[in-house]
């Protein structure tokens, strides 16, 4: 061993106390000017522990607290985002009530989903909202998308330069559990808009039963049923509190999307020149009895019917043109292919009086009127047709729908209309009545209400 390196092991072996100091020295060189105070302060924190505890925190402590600060960003962030999640959701139910709206535009959509998002985040953790937020309604109108994005907020992350994360949720809302609708009441604004009373029923097999008005007794039942797969309204259902009510499904659907009439894009044909003028047979008249299509232009007032006689009507479209339509009693043997059409400037209304027979009617399975049994035109001037009534206990059996967008369907007083066996029916009209035991009975129909069933989230 060389002088130098005894002198340097004997200088720690008699003084351990400076042993951190001499190997410093070493270090650093005794030359040096900083040497020795350098030195001094690391022999002084060696004799000191706390002080030494100090360095390594004062060292360590930054890099704790960013990497808390970092830690407590990630968990508003994910709150943020959970937010934004509901938000889309709200969204996308909000838009969802549009669906049923054929006049929506995208502004629509865009406008009542950014309502629902701002109501439900109430403004607190969902970072800056983008806008508008992006709404894309599916093709056939049963279910609408919703994008909604925001930045991040950051708070302890901003000391590292890290900028505003963006985040996107996306929510799909439409009509779940849905139903071909096959009784529509199309009034957005009256009371009563279906109406049961006085051990009435409207009831739909395999389809749903929807009113499109806003009010808060849009569906009303006193003493009535109102049954089908599904049974919503735009407002409310009110059931009186005296007598039995049975609805079904319970309690329903309220505050649902409007439904879309699904026979809006069809136009009524027109008729010709006039084969009949206040037409009456009855059988108190030589009249025949048998209707002809190359004879089918009644117009005014027309009566059908009566004690003893037997109709036909040939397949074909019988127009009725401003006047009324009445079937008194009659007996209608045959009915195949045929649309009754009440049009005109000033539509008439029919009125169906049958005291004991069954009347079956098939709608045209082709044709301007496919599908369509009934057929009452809106007037020329806007406003309401006048109402539509069936009474007197007879059925009126039909296989097509009746189909009175400005008018009421009223049965009354014991008064049928059903759907033919293994036929469907739709009753889609301004307001739709069965009251004094009268019974409508629907049934599903590829040309019926659209569908009624709940507003749900999808996605």
């Amino acid at each position: 061993m060389s002088g130098f390196a005894r002198l340097i092991a004997g200088a720690v072996r008699n003084d351990r106390r400076r042993r951190p100091f001499l190997v410093c020295r070493l270090a650093i060189g005794q030359a040096s000017r900083v040497g020795a105070p350098a030195c001094r302060l690391v022999r002084a924190l060696w004799r000191e522990r706390r002080a030494s505890t100090f360095l390594i925190t004062a060292l360590v402590a930054p890099v704790v607290v960013g990497f808390t600060g970092m830690a407590v960003d990630a968990g508003i962030w994910y709150c943020e985002y959970s937010r934004l999640q509901l938000a889309a959701d709200a969204a996308a139910l909000g838009a969802s009530r549009l669906l049923g709206d054929s006049s929506a535009t995208t502004a629509d959509y865009q406008n009542a989903a950014y309502v629902e998002a701002s109501g439900i985040t109430g403004g607190n953790l969902i970072g800056h909202l983008v806008t508008p937020i992006t709404v894309v309604p599916a093709a056939n109108k049963l279910s609408v998308s919703v994008t909604v994005q925001s930045t991040a907020d950051t708070f302890f992350s901003a000391i590292f330069k890290i900028g505003r994360p963006a985040m996107a949720t996306t929510a799909t809302a439409g009509l779940n559990g849905s139903a071909t609708g096959c009784v529509l009441a199309l009034d957005k604004t009256a009371a009563n808009a279906i109406d049961v009373d006085n051990s009435g029923s409207i009831t739909g097999s395999g389809c749903g039963i929807f009113s499109n008005s806003t009010a808060t007794n849009s569906i009303y039942l006193n003493s009535g049923t109102v049954s089908g797969k599904t049974v919503g309204t735009v407002g409310g259902i009110s059931e009186s509190s005296s007598g039995s009510n049975v609805l079904s499904p319970s309690p329903g659907n309220t505050n649902a999307a409007a439904e879309t009439n699904p026979l809006a894009s069809m136009t009524a044909p027109t008729p010709g020149s006039c084969n009949y003028t206040n037409y009456s047979a009855t059988a108190w008249q030589s009249n025949p009895y048998s209707f002809t299509q190359s004879a089918n232009v009644f117009c005014g007032n027309t009566t059908i019917g009566g004690n003893s006689t037997t109709d036909t009507f040939a397949p074909g479209i019988y127009y009725i043109v401003n006047g009324n339509l009445t079937f008194s009693n009659a007996d209608i043997t045959s009915a195949s292919g045929v649309t009754f059409v009440l049009t005109g400037s000033t539509p008439g209304s029919l009125s169906w009086t049958n005291y004991s027979n069954t009347t079956s009617i098939t709608a045209p399975t082709t044709g301007p009127t496919a599908g369509i049994a009934f057929w009452q035109t809106c007037p020329s001037a806007g406003g309401l047709a006048p109402a539509n009534t069936l009474s007197g206990g007879g059925t009126l059996e039909l296989s097509g729908d009746f189909y009175a967008p400005c008018g009421a369907v009223d049965a009354n007083n014991n008064a049928q209309i059903i759907a033919a066996p293994s036929s469907s029916m739709s009753v889609i009209a301004d307001t739709v009545y069965a009251t004094g035991s009268a019974m409508i009975a629907a049934s599903s129909t590829t040309s019926g209400s659209g569908s009624s069933g709940a507003l749900a989230l999808l996605q």
